[in-house]
């Protein structure tokens, strides 16, 4: 009997251990959110790269409005400037290292968007194997390298034409903020098997503050650039207000805005959502039976669906839920929905 609850405690450890923490769009507001979810670790192997000491060696520093903050991910909206809805980007200028792939490794394991548990994935992760390197994909300089909630311990790099990447989930870090490293350079790596035989590593793209798809510059499959010079477009960022709700079971049950420089707009629609409450529920066998699904108010919103959108983030845009767009459109499957539709959101 003894050897069988040493057997159990030895093992609870150990699953314990093999458990990864998956990133979502809401675990950046969640770190901000917590001070004690994040804190500067002690890095045994220094990289001896060199440090900035002038804050115009910066890189992009006046595109991001003097903006270097060395604690958090986002904690800074800076609009991203878009001509007719593109922003051109060159990944690698002449005068740079050569492109890097973060790591080596077996699989891309979850990609950017939404997951089968309903989550929004934002960046992609890839199976990697025990103690693998983790390199800088471009030249650039180290902005954060701490352990940060969800992320674990992450690295964040950001490069010459504005571009952040976010290297997640790792074992160890071999860099600190402020240090100055090349494309190919080691900066981390990656820790023990956390799911079997093979580690989860995380790894994101962002510019200004705001993640887009990866797979939209990189081929994991040919593990090099798609091209170098791409255009973005306002539709490839999901973007999260920082002052919004930071945790995603909570954003459903409130209806609030989430600007909080109209406080009475804030307090009239907590109001209008708690009025609603007695009403939601003879609403829906109403709405069942409608032929006209959609509910003529002269507050309805309306969204004319874009290419690329989903209603996932068309309800995040509006401050709303995905369930709330199905009632008021009468609905029943968030996938079934086209480009050029019109859609009530409130």
């Amino acid at each position: 009997m003894n050897r069988f609850f040493l057997t159990i405690f030895a093992i609870i450890p150990i699953l314990l251990f093999a458990q990864n923490i998956d990133v979502t769009i809401f675990s950046q507001n969640d770190a901000l959110a917590n001070p004690n979810s994040h804190s500067i670790v002690e890095i045994d192997q220094l990289a001896t790269y060199p440090f900035f000491e002038e804050n115009y060696q910066i890189p992009a520093y006046s595109l991001y409005d003097e903006y270097w903050d060395t604690t958090h991910i986002r904690s800074k909206s800076i609009n991203i400037p878009f001509s007719n809805d593109r922003l051109m980007l060159m990944l690698v200028q002449d005068a740079n290292n050569p492109f890097e792939m973060p790591c080596r490794f077996e699989s891309v394991k979850t990609h950017y968007g939404l997951t089968k548990k309903g989550d929004f994935h934002p960046g992609v992760d890839l199976q990697t194997e025990p103690q693998t390197l983790v390199k800088s994909c471009f030249d650039g300089i180290v902005r954060i390298a701490n352990k940060y909630g969800d992320y674990g311990f992450m690295i964040v790099v950001r490069h010459y034409n504005g571009l952040e990447t976010v290297y997640a989930q790792l074992g160890k870090l071999c860099v600190k903020s402020g240090q100055i490293v090349k494309a190919g350079q080691v900066i981390g790596q990656m820790g023990a098997a956390k799911n079997s035989n093979f580690c989860i590593f995380h790894f994101e793209t962002r510019l200004l503050n705001e993640h887009f798809d990866p797979e939209l510059i990189i081929d994991f499959e040919e593990e090099d650039l798609l091209q170098n010079n791409i255009a973005l477009m306002s539709r490839d960022f999901n973007i999260i207000p920082i002052d919004s709700l930071n945790n995603k079971q909570k954003q459903p049950q409130k209806n609030t805005t989430s600007l909080p420089e109209n406080p009475s707009k804030q307090i009239n629609t907590q109001k209008n959502s708690e009025e609603s409450k007695e009403e939601e529920t003879p609403e829906i066998p109403q709405l069942q039976k409608n032929e006209n699904p959609k509910i003529e108010s002269p507050d309805a919103v309306y969204h004319t669906v874009k290419p690329g959108e989903n209603l996932y983030r068309i309800s995040l845009k509006y401050n709303t839920t995905v369930e709330k767009i199905l009632q008021l459109n009468n609905l029943k499957n968030a996938d079934k929905i086209v480009e050029g539709e019109k859609l009530r959101v409130k």
